[in-house]
């Protein structure tokens, strides 16, 4: 596979990654990543919103997409890729290689395909390897010059530093510290939904009215902890940490089996001095 694709060019100049010991895959689908997450139906106006603006213009690239409005969804992924999110770089791959608002563009599709593999994710090494091999030695070198084109604007040494440097701008408005202020709690207003436990604050006064005791309820949204809205930004200072991929909301446990309990265990002292609370004592519960 190597020999087949020698560099024609300047061998100084860098050329795309390619590991010609790794096997074809099996099966490769160059389906674009899945588009519009039916967990996304909000305004992307938390504060790790703020600070991943790289996923609200996937959202909006999505969107074109669906609605086969191709040009419009290129220009999107292209803003959302320069913030370095790499679904959209793999998207714009698949564009290109499947002429949807252009020619079909081999190179092109390569150039982006290699650029969303930085980071050895599975789906899009493979994307790259797939397409490499069938590409004809100027193609390759098409693909490279290409590459080197996009590399200052989408690559992760320049798109990840910029989408990191995002993140912390977030993070440091968070508070007045660098003001002066001494404000022991922050609120977060204009929060909805439950994504990220952004619960919308419900003050009943017995008629179903909101006492208003902050300026964001004043002015009509919902608020959200401090500790709880900047919550991904002091745990990373990485946008695209993978840690934060986890769907909290949704996922699969494996419980023992349950054991009832009787009454009579609340009157026997417990080895570290706590009993269990006091909605286990209800006897409709044992």
């Amino acid at each position: 596979m190597a020999s087949a694709h020698a560099n024609g060019g300047d061998a100084s100049l860098p050329t795309i990654p390619i590991d010609p010991q790794t096997p074809p895959p099996k099966v490769v689908s160059f389906h674009a990543t899945p588009d519009v997450p039916a967990s996304r139906n909000d305004a992307f106006n938390t504060p790790q919103d703020d600070g991943r603006p790289g996923e609200y213009f996937f959202y909006l690239g999505a969107l074109a997409n669906q609605r086969h409005d191709f040009t419009h969804a290129i220009a999107m992924y292209e803003i959302s890729a320069s913030w370095a999110y790499k679904p959209a770089q793999y998207n714009l791959g698949v564009l290109y290689l499947n002429g949807h608002g252009s020619e079909v563009d081999l190179p092109r599709a390569m150039a982006w395909f290699a650029l969303s593999a930085e980071r050895g994710d599975t789906q899009y090494v493979y994307a790259k390897q797939l397409l490499y091999a069938h590409l004809s030695p100027a193609q390759f070198e098409q693909a490279n010059e290409i590459w080197r084109e996009l590399l200052p604007t989408y690559g992760d040494a320049t798109a990840l530093a910029r989408a990191k440097a995002r993140w912390r701008e977030v993070l440091m408005s968070a508070t007045g510290s660098r003001v002066g202020s001494a404000a022991p709690h922050m609120l977060a207003g204009g929060m909805v939904g439950l994504a990220g436990h952004h619960q919308p604050a419900n003050y009943d006064v017995g008629n179903g009215g909101i006492i208003a005791t902050t300026p964001g309820e004043v002015t009509g949204v919902h608020n959200t902890d401090g500790a709880i809205a900047y919550e991904q930004l002091r745990a990373s200072r990485n946008p695209y940490d993978p840690k934060f991929e986890t769907d909290l909301l949704s996922g699969t446990v494996t419980v023992g089996i349950l054991t009832p309990i009787r009454k009579q265990d609340f009157d026997t002292p417990y080895k570290d001095g706590n009993k269990p609370s006091s909605d286990s004592q209800n006897p409709e519960h044992q």
